[in-house]
């Protein structure tokens, strides 16, 4: 469905939602926990960043073949880039989190083009308008990414720098301490055989997240950028059968008001799509 056609000097502005990024399970975890960033191509080398996120576009261009540009979008939003390129240039450009339409049109110059949008907001095609000339190139399909997330660097710093958590009981036993990393905690909650260690960690990933008021607001700010169904996914990726468990788990444990409901809601995307 095309929501919105971009022509150069139109000023519609389009839903934003981004989905398709690059990370570790234990940030998909930190995301149900109470977490677009987008995983950025970048080749020093080259003189070549390109980051998609929440429909926006970063980039820090030198010399950048354009058809390579727009293959970076396609991959990294998962959207399809369609038609000719009429123009095949190199192009020198930097700016940081402009609206992708926008962003196109510096990047395109006289080029028109349409931005095809789904049912929940997401980036499904780039149209390259104007027909097929001599000399144009055409844009293939990017290959399907897999589903994941990456936090920004103030959620990152915040988990890594995190000092070892107090554990006890079965969970104290399998880990061979006293003390566990939130990592440790994420993947014993998602991946243990032994479904009384998956709770004890979850529980004490829930209890650290809660009772840490910074920590708290950074992971629900990430949270709420994601929609449901994109957090179900994610979910289901990192813990396979046990993701209903996990979001029943953080759904009864927390506290946290804005945690429950996003626990709740993906819960029931999970319960749907069985």
């Amino acid at each position: 469905m095309i929501r919105g056609l971009r022509l150069r000097g139109a000023a519609a502005k389009l839903p934003r939602m981004r989905l398709r990024l690059a990370a570790s399970r234990l940030t998909a975890v930190v995301v149900l926990l109470g977490a677009t960033v987008a995983t950025a191509v970048t080749d020093p080398g080259s003189g070549r960043l390109v980051e998609y996120a929440k429909d926006t576009l970063t980039v820090r261009l030198d010399k950048v073949a354009l058809a390579d540009v727009l293959a970076d979008i396609g991959q990294q939003s998962g959207a399809e880039i369609r038609g000719t390129l009429r123009e095949p240039r190199e192009v020198t450009a930097e700016f940081k989190s402009v609206p992708l339409s926008e962003a196109l049109s510096r990047l395109l110059g006289d080029q028109n083009f349409a931005l095809v949008y789904g049912k929940e907001g997401r980036l499904r095609a780039v149209k390259l308008l104007g027909g097929p000339q001599e000399g144009g190139v055409s844009i293939a399909p990017p290959a399907p990414a897999p589903v994941a997330i990456n936090p920004p660097s103030d959620v990152r710093e915040l988990l890594a720098n995190h000092p070892p958590i107090p554990v006890h009981g079965r969970l104290a036993q399998v880990l061979g301490s006293d003390s566990a990393t939130l990592q440790q905690l994420m993947e014993l909650g998602l991946h243990s055989d032994d479904a009384t260690v998956r709770a004890e960690a979850l529980r004490s990933g829930v209890q650290t997240l809660e009772g840490e008021p910074v920590l708290r607001q950074a992971v629900i700010g990430m949270l709420n950028s994601f929609d449901d169904a994109a957090l179900g996914t994610l979910l289901r990726g990192a813990a396979g059968d046990h993701a209903e468990e996990v979001a029943m788990q953080v759904l009864t444990q927390s506290r946290a008001p804005e945690v429950r409901v996003k626990a709740s809601s993906v819960l029931q995307k999970l319960r749907q799509a069985d």
